[in-house]
């Protein structure tokens, strides 16, 4: 939540601003204030709260508005003890953080850069000229927690459990743990639910996707993924296993004396106001049943294409087929390289209120405002290909597939196609030019696909080069001979490798980003897709029409110091490397 102090004059000319950019309209403000009247607070909340406003976007247009700078603290270097200047409660309460001192002067990060009395406190307060500068609320709360929130640790935790040795499962089961506040574990709980707690919300934080608990002969693991790579957290005594395995049950619904079949539940929880969904899964192994728990926050922003790492002529290119009135466009890629984040961004940029968008999704991961999504449920019959028949009745212009997993949903999708609709989907194969045959296998009539089929693209994930430390460095040597027999013309490019500060962790790398191609299918390829033929074939033509292939857009961003040669070739599979 923003709780900005806006006066309605104040948001009159904001508001104008995001009706003539069409981020908002009319009947929408009128919603807001309505809400406004019945319930109180400020339009700029409720724009957003109601989702009709990305909250990045207020961040940027309120900084724009009090003429000051939006700052990503992600990126930052700041000194914990510059952040100590002010006190961990206070600057909890006036949601601010000192950035850096500069003699006399201190920048200070406000969630609201129009709070005078927040602003005029930390002047008093620091006996220091406040420079402001504005940064979302949970950037803020995410800095101070990592480095001054107090209470009990994992390490504490597992003191306290293992010093009690008490089963504290019964009273589990007596607790409604709904959308349980993970930052809110009270000292008088169980040490357990504590413990638990302490790793999700550590996970949460440092932006992993996934934490493993892993039974070993002697203790039980945590590790973390974040950035694609598996990071140790920490080591639990295997008298605890039991206890840790228990508590991930009760959250996620599933059956606690069951440890001899898999399971799957998921769970809802709460960190810093925002809701943080969970996908659990846990299957039997020799030293007692593995879980790993997806982390997915449906309220968390979708990012635009230039944030993914798209190049422009890529990014144009794909708009334009998504401005088709009707047809197919599918990504491919393994799982976890981004295709579902690219759609959403997609969707982000067409989405209207002249066109109707429906989703089938298995899970929903970003909620989105004027896209209707539907929860993919097995369980009950509630499969992509039903979903997409009774889908099609629902008068829809363009409809996102999460996935394509079987004839019947590959058939329906076509259908649709051809029937005038838009459909978004993905495909697992490794690029482009495999989703032709993989559709063929699946049953579909070659001579559909150059009717029906838009472009194809495939994705990988590459980790990104920290910022902060990486520079030009000579062409390491096992990838010289590779790029000069073939990427000559990137054979003397200048590459970049970074070294690890404090900043990211001394790994070198912060954050992802996506490299891509971007099949357009037209003409040249309709006889070789009635030929039936291989990908290479596919691939072949799709070169001579100068697409430009993931490993080569890879090798624009490794000279660009985006990312590392190390990293591309860990993504991209080669032959021949020296």
């Amino acid at each position: 939540m923003l709780e900005f102090l806006f006066l309605r004059q104040d948001f009159v000319e904001l508001a104008a601003q995001l009706i003539q950019q069409g981020h908002l309209c009319e009947a929408q403000l009128t919603l807001a204030e309505r809400i406004q009247k019945q319930k109180g607070g400020n339009l700029l909340d409720i724009v957003v709260d109601l989702g009709f406003v990305d909250a990045k976007l207020a961040y940027d247009v309120v900084a724009q508005q009090s003429q000051t700078t939006r700052v990503h603290i992600a990126t930052l270097r700041v000194d914990p003890r510059v952040a100590a200047l002010i006190p961990y409660e206070t600057s909890i309460r006036l949601k601010a953080l000192a950035l850096e001192v500069n003699q006399t002067t201190l920048k200070v990060a406000f969630a609201n850069p129009l709070d005078l009395l927040a602003i005029d406190t930390v002047a008093q307060l620091t006996d220091m000229v406040v420079e402001v500068c504005v940064a979302p609320e949970k950037e803020i709360i995410a800095y101070l927690d990592e480095h001054f929130s107090s209470g009990h640790g994992v390490e504490e935790s597992i003191d306290r459990a293992m010093a009690e040795n008490v089963d504290h499962s019964k009273s589990w089961n007596s607790v409604d743990h709904t959308a349980l506040d993970i930052q809110q574990a009270d000292e008088a709980e169980a040490p357990v639910i504590q413990l638990v707690s302490k790793v999700i919300s550590n996970a949460v934080r440092s932006g992993a996707s996934d934490i493993h608990f892993e039974p070993d002969e002697r203790v039980m693991r945590i590790r973390a993924r974040v950035d694609g790579s598996l990071r140790q957290d920490v080591l639990i005594p295997k008298a605890m296993q039991s206890s840790v395995i228990t508590r991930i049950k009760i959250l996620a619904d599933l059956d606690v004396a069951e440890n001899r079949l898999p399971q799957d539940g998921r769970a809802t929880l709460k960190y810093h106001h925002r809701t943080i969904n969970l996908r659990v899964s846990a299957l039997p192994t020799a030293f007692g049943e593995n879980v790993v728990i997806r982390i997915l926050d449906p309220e968390s922003h979708i990012q635009d294409f230039k944030d993914m790492g798209m190049l422009e002529d890529t990014e144009s290119e794909l708009l334009h087929m998504a401005a088709q009135p009707n047809g197919v466009l599918i990504l491919t890629g393994p799982t976890g390289s981004g295709k579902s984040t690219t759609l959403y961004a997609l969707l982000k940029q067409i989405s209207n209120l002249e066109t109707s968008i429906f989703t089938l999704e298995d899970p929903i991961e970003h909620r989105m405002s004027l896209v209707r999504q539907t929860q993919i449920n097995e369980e009950i019959g509630l499969t992509f290909s039903r979903g997409l028949r009774s889908l099609l009745r629902q008068d829809p212009d363009v409809i996102l597939v999460g996935e394509t997993r079987d004839q019947e949903t590959a058939q329906l999708m076509i259908r649709a196609a051809l029937t005038g609709h838009l459909v978004f989907t993905t495909l697992h194969t490794n690029d482009s030019a495999g989703a032709i045959p993989r559709l063929i296998d699946m049953g579909i009539e070659p001579f559909l696909l150059p009717a029906s089929l838009i472009g194809v693209g495939a994705q990988r994930l590459v980790k990104k080069l920290c910022p902060q430390c990486s520079k030009i460095v000579e062409q390491p040597s096992p990838y010289r001979g590779f790029l000069a027999r073939h990427a000559p013309e990137h054979a003397d490019s200048p590459f970049w490798a970074a070294e690890g500060c404090e900043g990211c962790g001394m790994s070198g790398y912060r954050g992802r980003l996506g490299i891509f191609e971007l099949m357009a299918i037209n003409d040249a390829f309709h006889a070789a897709i009635l030929r039936k033929e291989p990908s290479q074939m596919i691939q072949k033509i799709a070169v001579d029409n100068k697409m430009r292939t993931m490993f080569e857009d890879g090798l624009i961003k490794c000279s660009h110091g985006r990312t590392s040669l190390e990293e591309l070739f860990k993504a991209i599979k080669t032959n021949d490397v020296h």
